[in-house]
């Protein structure tokens, strides 16, 4: 069975438990991932068999359980991105281990040091039965065990497990840090907002532009408009999420799409041209517009306009009777 179909068959809608349940998966189903388990924890032998959401009487469910043969629990993991400790997390589950057991902390690389520091406060220093590691590096020695007795199906839901964690990893919220909550960053978003509204009232202005029976309409992270020009549908919007996901990270974005009258469809078309017009910007129907350092807010509307128009000029070149040319 598949780590997709694993996850499907015991899905809880928390990230964290699904990312669990997959290490919870891979350590039952193969050798390779319990030698990387051992070697992280630097113990002679770790179980064979491990749990999920395992309740004890009085000291919580931790994420993983580890049990020997004998029915101990050896060893404890916890998966962390982004939530916080529990009030049982370590201290309590420290008293559900056996003899010389261990408990496993996976976090993003960027939050190890400062669980580390949260777990150290609340043990009163540290604990060498507290291991912490990040995904990364744990996932990174599976691979390195499963290169001795190569194995695809281990190598395939390694990529899917790293796939997993990295959009945990990047869509979760780290605790606040006094810079997110510099006045500034509210500052700048309500700009790149007044930005927009500035492009939709310039561009409504010039000829080919068609506003006709069309909104401004803010959206969950930001807000734009539409228009029709030639054989296009089109949205412009400044829109934060694509701003940090994409890798280009362009704050303001435009969607292409082919106006066919009464609906606006997804086009291949457009999509291959986008990306010969610019691959480093271009994201299936979406453009990305860089801005530069430097720029001032009137700079900034006339870059945008500028690329909308130089864009969308270049699509309708390559349009011949409906279809693009090469």
């Amino acid at each position: 069975m598949q780590i997709l179909a694993y996850i499907a068959s015991n899905f809880i809608s928390e990230y964290e438990n699904v990312a669990n349940s997959s290490i919870a998966y891979l350590l039952n189903e193969y050798p390779a991932a319990r030698a990387a388990l051992k070697s992280l924890l630097a113990s002679d032998n770790v179980p064979t068999y491990y749990k999920t959401e395992l309740s004890t009487t009085s000291n919580g469910r931790p994420d993983v359980t580890g049990i020997d043969i004998n029915g101990n629990k050896t060893v404890i993991i916890e998966g962390k991105f982004w939530a916080n400790l529990t009030p049982n997390q370590p201290k309590n589950y420290l008293k559900e281990l056996s003899g010389s057991g261990k408990i496993l902390f996976l976090a993003p690389g960027t939050r190890c040091a400062s669980l580390k520091t949260e777990i150290e406060k609340r043990l009163n220093g540290e604990n060498e039965k507290v291991i912490i590691s990040s995904w990364d590096n744990f996932l990174a020695l599976i691979e390195r065990e499963n290169s001795e007795q190569y194995s695809h199906r281990l190598d395939a839901d390694l990529l899917q497990i790293r796939e997993l964690c990295q959009k945990m990893d990047a869509e979760g919220m780290p605790p606040l840090s006094a810079s997110d909550l510099d006045p500034m960053n509210g500052r700048r978003v309500s700009q790149f907002a007044d930005v927009i509204d500035e492009c939709n009232l310039l561009l409504r202005k010039r000829e080919k532009f068609n506003f006709k029976g069309l909104k401004t309409t803010p959206t969950k992270y930001g807000n734009g408009f539409y228009f029709r020009i030639f054989s296009f549908g089109c949205y412009l919007a400044f829109d934060s999420h694509k701003w940090f996901v994409r890798g280009n990270h362009a704050p303001i974005w435009l969607n292409i799409r082919k106006d066919n009258g009464s609906q606006w469809s997804e086009s291949e078309q457009i999509v291959h041209a986008l990306r010969y017009f610019d691959a480093r910007n271009a994201y299936d129907s979406d453009y990305g517009i860089e801005l530069q350092p430097g720029m001032d807010k009137s700079q900034v509307v006339n870059h945008i306009i500028d690329k909308v128009t130089e864009v969308l000029e270049y699509l309708n070149g390559r349009f011949v009777n409906g279809q693009i040319t090469r």
